[in-house]
């Protein structure tokens, strides 16, 4: 084992970050990417002010979509 290798950092699960995103929403972004997390989160908050359904779902699809994107961008950078 080289110096290199003893010290990366650990992949994100794909798997994890969609479940936290689906369950979560906005919140749950914050596993895949902090920056994505803190845009969403206050956007998330004033769309479910709202009360309106299509908002609300159009931000939860983003913040899956943006979990499994970053979380794969994530894990490319260390392979690579």
């Amino acid at each position: 084992m080289s110096e290199s290798n003893s010290h990366r950092l650990p992949l994100k699960s794909v798997a994890i970050a969609l479940l936290f995103a689906v369950f979560l929403g906005p919140v749950g972004l914050l596993y895949a990417t902090s920056f994505g997390g803190i845009i969403l989160i206050p956007i998330g908050f004033v769309v479910v002010c709202t009360k309106l359904w299509v908002p609300i779902l159009f931000v939860w699809l983003i913040s899956c979509i943006w979990s499994v994107v970053a979380t794969n961008r994530y894990n490319k950078k260390l392979i690579h």
